[in-house]
């Protein structure tokens, strides 16, 4: 049976949840048909170790695509990420009290990388079912964009066959009760956003550039 890891966050930031990992935890176990089989796996918000956790699953699973989901405050919209960036530039500490400035995640690695998941073929299924949703070209300095990049580096130098990407997802209304004029999106459409992208991913070649 092919399987499918799917990465979530635990809070940070105060938050007392995470949007990620709500989405994660609940594909747990799904399974799309008789072949293909999520397991969740919760990420530390914290640079060094998120990595570790990362690759430890994936060298347990093996699984067939990894999709990592990242909370994005005030976005409206789910944020397929394109590229992953060898910087780090933390804002705020991390959950370990980190805040590597002006750094890099792999010192030997390539400038950036990018998503092969079908991205295109993604956006437009979940645009079909009127899911809101954009391709975007910065996954941002912070843990998530660290750990996209190690993804990839990880898929680059050893497990050439993963479909591997990353996205990031809206706050759950519950999040923003008393953050007004922020956007939200319910936790069933979600859900069922990255079951699309789940989906597509098995079945869609990764997006081929023109040249």
């Amino acid at each position: 049976m092919a399987k499918v890891l799917i990465t979530g966050f635990e809070p940070f930031a105060g938050e007392s949840i995470n949007t990620s990992w709500q989405v994660a935890n609940a594909l747990h176990h799904w399974q799309l048909d008789d072949e293909v089989s999520v397991v969740a796996q919760q990420l530390p918000c914290v640079f060094k170790q998120c990595l570790l956790s990362l690759e430890q699953a994936i060298n347990q699973l093996k699984p067939a695509v990894v999709i990592m989901l990242g909370q994005a405050g005030g976005c409206a919209q789910l944020q397929l990420e394109k590229i992953a960036s060898n910087y780090i530039d933390a804002h705020i500490a991390d959950n370990a009290g980190q805040q590597p400035r002006n750094s890099l995640t792999a010192s030997h690695g390539p400038a950036a990388y990018f998503s092969n998941l079908p991205l295109h073929a993604s956006l437009n299924a979940l645009q079909l079912q009127h899911i809101p949703a954009q391709l975007s070209l910065s996954a941002g300095s912070y843990v998530c964009n660290h750990s996209f990049y190690g993804l990839m580096h990880l898929i680059k130098n050893q497990y050439a066959s993963i479909k591997g990407g990353f996205i990031h997802l809206p706050y759950l209304p519950e999040q923003v009760i008393h953050k007004p004029n922020t956007p939200s999106m319910a936790l069933t459409t979600l859900i069922s956003a990255v079951q699309i992208v789940i989906e597509t991913s098995l079945q869609q070649r990764p997006d081929q550039l023109v040249t």
